[in-house]
C-alpha cells in the first residue's frame, strides 16, 4: 500500500521529540548498526511475505545503497541516538513528480527502522518529523511511503503519522500465465 502522507512540517529544523534522543546525519561509523535495525525490518517483512527473501550479497548490496543515498543532494540519511547508541534510522529523497501533475516535487520515505526496544516511545516519530522537515524545506509538496499490507504495526504508524490510503500496488505471480 502506498500512503500519502498529509503533513506539512513547518520550514526549519524540529527539535528532539524526546529528551536523551537526538537525530543526526549517518555516519560511517554506523552502518554496522544500520545492517542490523534493517535485518530486523526485512526479519518481519519475509516473514510475513517470501517476495522479501533477501540476496545472498544482501549486506554488500544495502552497504552500496546506504553508501549511494549519503552521497546524493536529493537523498538523506538519518539516525536516531540514543545513549550513544543508534536506535533507528530513515532514509527519504525528494524526486520529481511526472509533468502531467500539478505537485512537482514529491518526498520519499524510502526506508524507516526502530529497534524493537525502543518501538512506541517516539523514534519513528521523530524521525518521521525530521524527514518530512527536510523534504518539505527542499520543496516537497507531498510525502509518500510504500507500507507493506500485512505489516499491520506499520501501517497503524503511518495512520497515526496522518498518512492517507492512496495507491494500492498489485503483484501478479508470472506463473499465472504459463
Amino acid at each position: 500500500m502506498l500512503a500519502l502522507l498529509s503533513v506539512y512540517a513547518a520550514k526549519g529544523c524540529p527539535g528532539d521529540a524526546r529528551p536523551g534522543l537526538r537525530i543526526r546525519d549517518a555516519a560511517d561509523t554506523d552502518f554496522n548498526d544500520l545492517l542490523q535495525l534493517w535485518r530486523e525490518l526485512m526479519a518481519v517483512h519475509v516473514e510475513n511475505d517470501e517476495r522479501f527473501t533477501l540476496a545472498d550479497d544482501c549486506d554488500r548490496q544495502f552497504f552500496h545503497y546506504i553508501e549511494t543515498a549519503r552521497s546524493r543532494d536529493d537523498y538523506r540519511v538519518r539516525v536516531a541516538v540514543q545513549n550513544h547508541h543508534v536506535v533507528g534510522f530513515i532514509i527519504c529523497c525528494i524526486l520529481p513528480n511526472s509533468p502531467l501533475y500539478r505537485t512537482r516535487w514529491i518526498g520519499y520515505i524510502n526506508d524507516i527502522s526502530v529497534g524493537k526496544s525502543v518501538r512506541g516511545q517516539g523514534v519513528g516519530t521523530a524521525l518521521v518529523k525530521d524527514a518530512v522537515a527536510w523534504m518539505s524545506c527542499q520543496g516537497a509538496e507531498s510525502i509518500e511511503v510504500y507500507v507493506a499490507k500485512a505489516n499491520t504495526q506499520a501501517l497503524n504508524f503511518w495512520r497515526s503519522m496522518g498518512g492517507k490510503d492512496y495507491l494500492e500496488r498489485i503483484s501478479l505471480d508470472l506463473t499465472d500465465f504459463d
